[in-house]
């Protein structure tokens, strides 16, 4: 009955969906794949937004994640159904609900610090996965609002353009930081029997 029934299969969805964008980016490179981005980070908004819905306890704090998840993914939606293939505005989708996410999972931490339990934050499944979660849409949020400067002036690690190699290098740790969870959560599962 745990909110991490739902982690694979949507580890499953983005890794299918970022094969899918990449196999038609090798074929047509001209093609447009902007509307599956939107698909991706509507998806994200949706799963993102339930797990921090689910952990958060304070009826205040639900309200307000519920509020901002709708937001990002009316963001998502819209560009989705009027601008399917402008990268523009799935960028601007892509920052504002990077901020909403990063918000709520820092103020997830904060609360979490805050209550002052016994157990240590780092033994805490809700907490890797808010880690992971800030560091990553904080991030790209930012690469993505420097996104014409990037541009402009060429600016490249290791010969790749920023936008680009600093998501890979988020994703690392997002996704470590969730795999941490996983494993977290079935230590507390298997104590619990």
């Amino acid at each position: 009955k745990s909110f991490m029934k739902w982690v694979l299969p949507f580890l499953m969805f983005i890794f299918f969906g970022e094969i899918a964008i990449a196999y038609l980016y090798f074929n047509n490179p001209s093609w447009p794949n902007t509307s599956f981005y939107y698909i991706i980070g509507i998806s994200e908004s949706i799963f993102y937004g339930y797990i921090f819905y689910r952990l958060c306890q304070s009826a205040i704090v639900k309200k307000i994640i519920f509020i901002l998840t709708l937001i990002g993914l009316s963001i998502y939606s819209f560009g989705f159904v009027f601008y399917p293939n402008d990268y523009t505005y799935y960028i601007f989708s892509l920052i504002v609900s990077g901020f909403f996410f990063s918000f709520i999972s820092l103020t997830y931490i904060y609360i979490d610090f805050s209550n002052d339990s016994q157990n240590s934050m780092v033994f805490d499944s809700g907490f890797w996965i808010a880690f992971g979660v800030s560091l990553f849409f904080s991030g790209i949020s930012i690469v993505f609002c420097l996104h014409d400067y990037i541009v402009k002036h060429n600016l490249n690690l290791f010969g790749i353009r920023l936008y680009n190699i600093v998501p890979r290098i988020l994703c690392v740790i997002l996704y470590l930081s969730i795999s941490i969870s996983i494993i977290l959560c079935k230590k507390k599962t298997k104590i619990s029997l």
